[in-house]
């Protein structure tokens, strides 16, 4: 099997809920990163080690809903994999639904995963996750109206 047939039995094993088969497929010192903030979203920020990665699926399915997930670009080269995607679906907290472009990578040494990142549209899983404006988190009443509009 080549790098790009390996990771889509990972999104096979994803979308039918088999964790455990991804962990197996993991080396057991993998390091994962998403480009989310920890304090922002449970399943955000930095992981390392197969419990660490158990408790980031656990903390997903949690939180989020998967509606529709859609790895559609494959690039492959020396021991790594990149992957263009779209998933959709909705927070559990808020209900609020999402779309999410994101790129996955994934380093592939002797069959294992050793470092999965993850970069997705933080801002629109945050407002999600929220329910409402994000930029508002935190700020006192009123200031929202009198911050200047933004773009992204």
């Amino acid at each position: 099997m080549n790098n790009i047939e390996f990771v889509k039995s990972l999104y096979a094993a994803f979308v039918s809920g088999g964790i455990d088969r991804i962990l197996a497929a993991a080396d057991p010192q993998i390091e994962w990163k998403t480009n989310t903030d920890p304090a922002l979203l449970p399943w955000g920020g930095e992981r390392k080690g197969l419990r660490e990665i158990a408790a980031y699926f656990s903390d997903l399915a949690l939180n989020v809903d998967i509606e529709r997930f859609m790895p559609h670009e494959f690039h492959t080269g020396s021991g790594f994999v990149l992957v263009l995607g779209h998933t959709s679906g909705r927070m559990r907290r808020s209900g609020a639904h999402f779309e999410d472009e994101w790129c996955h990578f994934f380093k592939i040494v002797g069959g294992k995963v050793m470092a999965f990142h993850q970069y997705g549209d933080s801002h629109a899983l945050v407002q999600a996750f929220v329910g409402g404006d994000a930029h508002a988190i935190g700020l006192p009443t009123g200031a929202v109206e009198s911050l200047a509009p933004r773009s992204h």
